[in-house]
């Protein structure tokens, strides 16, 4: 069956007439067997959610390993951990009931899928069988392990094929999954509370997306799928495999959306509950990892991981939202704790700063790769949201100083030299304020062109070679055209170089 195109908004009323904000992002919204692509305002963006480059490179999808295959052991170790549970009193027999069925009808689904479909499937359902074989099918993780594989059991049986990184939710539910080729519907956390913290603005600033039922419901689901990680704290993972990281695993950015999304709503709505289940999550942030986030960062001081399996990559991005999270929470709550944990960590996100700038543009993480526009883009705004909350100058002045590097046009500067030989090289050196495309041309009088290059230079000194075959007074012409934002700023200087026999 194919998708219904919808122009209407997710949770407006018929009565809105409005076009789709800007910032409205695309959801498939499941509907028994239908499916229909929904602007919905309320969902972020995939540059907002992606994940971002865990261990340099992303990873290619050959090179992601699969779930092992459902074996008998494996679906023996499913059935096994349930009995166990609901011996030990620690799940209701209904839950029993009811998540035993929903892997029965998975494997029966298996047995009649073939070919990509059933790689999404099977991948899921073995990440089931995997958890339960080491013994981390917990209580507390079953709500998300059967709800993720009753999800994928619905989309894969026969509805449309979703493009990588697709935004999926079910009708009656307000949680975010997102597609990852060979791994099926994954519950994306970040993302479901972004989305979270969309409808509280929409309601705070009195804006007609405003849905506070919408908003209770995306937090009661995600308060039920919750997980005791560790022994202290709770937490909301991710089921899946990703670039060095394998199921379960947490992310502090994540965690921290999902503290500042509670407490927000917990105001809004007069629901303290949110509050008590935010402070269940806060000890994420005391304990290391791959149980926690709390590291050590590069610059000495306690830094908060993105991934719970990588312990020594520093995402600036990353870590200047988990600050963010602590400290709104602690500022709507008045927790100790939480403000504990902000100013244990915020001396090193003030150090850490400056080694995110390359001197025209940021960096992703620590001595790592140079930002995508996208990733550039965030750390800019993180940094004026810690401005905004005066959290401290820097943090405005490197908010300042990224905005320039995405609009200031290059600026090129010609060093010489201004005489030159006839059949000797000629060095025509310059500098260029940040990454750029350079060309240059030079003409004769006649405006004949002689020589004529392009090459892409980084910020500082760079130089074409050129060598004259006869004498004149020529003119030589740069220009430089910025390569990372796509806005296509231009600069240009032109000087003349004599050339004698």
């Amino acid at each position: 069956m194919g998708y219904v195109k919808r122009t209407a908004l997710v949770a407006l009323s018929a009565l809105a007439v409005t076009a789709a904000p800007a910032h409205a992002a695309e959801v498939i919204v499941v509907d028994g067997n239908k499916a229909e692509r929904v602007q919905d305002p309320a969902v972020p963006g995939r540059a907002e959610i992606d994940l971002g480059q865990p261990l340099g490179p992303r990873a290619s999808a050959a090179s992601t390993p699969r779930a092992r295959s459902s074996s008998a052991r494996g679906r023996g170790a499913v059935y096994a951990a349930l009995r166990r549970e609901l011996r030990r009193k620690q799940i209701k027999r209904s839950d029993y009931r009811r998540w035993r069925r929903g892997f029965v009808l998975a494997q029966r689904t298996l047995r009649r899928l073939s070919g990509a479909r059933r790689t999404q499937l099977l991948y899921v359902a073995g990440s089931v069988e995997a958890l339960a074989l080491s013994r981390r099918l917990t209580p507390t993780r079953m709500p998300v392990a059967f709800l993720q594989l009753e999800r994928n059991r619905q989309y894969w049986r026969r509805l449309p094929y979703p493009a990588t990184g697709a935004q999926v939710s079910f009708r009656g539910s307000q949680i975010l999954f997102q597609y990852f080729p060979g791994e099926g519907l994954q519950l994306h956390p970040l993302s479901t509370f972004k989305k979270a913290n969309a409808l509280h603005g929409f309601c705070e600033r009195g804006e007609p997306e405003c849905d506070e039922a919408a908003l209770r419901r995306i937090l009661d689901e995600m308060t039920a799928l919750a997980v005791k990680r560790g022994r202290h704290f709770i937490a909301w993972e991710y089921l899946f495999y990703f670039g060095g990281g394998y199921p379960p695993w947490m992310s502090g950015m994540a965690q921290a959306t999902g503290i500042q999304a509670l407490a927000r709503a917990s105001q809004l709505l007069s629901e303290p509950t949110y509050i008590e289940t935010a402070r269940r999550a806060l000890g994420a942030f005391e304990t290391l990892p791959p149980a926690g986030v709390r590291t050590t960062g590069p610059a000495g001081g306690v830094h908060y991981l993105q991934y719970s399996f990588a312990p020594r990559l520093w995402i600036f991005n990353a870590f200047l939202q988990s600050l963010i999270g602590l400290h709104d929470f602690a500022k709507i709550t008045g927790d100790e704790r939480a403000q504990r944990l902000y100013n244990q960590a915020e001396p090193e996100a003030r150090k850490e700063v400056p080694l995110s700038d390359v001197g025209d543009w940021s960096r992703y993480s620590y001595a790592g790769n140079e930002s995508t526009a996208e990733y550039h883009e965030l750390l800019r705004e993180f940094l004026q949201s810690m401005c905004t909350r005066r959290l401290g100058a820097e943090y405005c002045e490197y908010a300042k100083r990224y905005r320039g590097y995405q609009v200031d046009p290059p600026v090129l500067t010609y060093r010489g030299p201004e005489t030159g030989v006839v059949d000797s090289p000629v060095g025509l050196s310059f500098n260029v304020s940040k990454l750029s495309a350079i060309e240059v041309t030079v003409t004769r009088p006649d405006g004949r062109v002689v020589f004529s290059r392009v090459a892409t230079f980084r910020r500082g000194g760079g130089s074409f070679t050129w060598t004259p075959r006869g004498p004149s007074l020529f003119t030589v012409t740069l220009a430089a055209k910025e390569l990372r934002t796509g806005l296509g700023k231009k600069d240009r200087v032109t000087t003349e170089v004599e050339v004698t026999n």
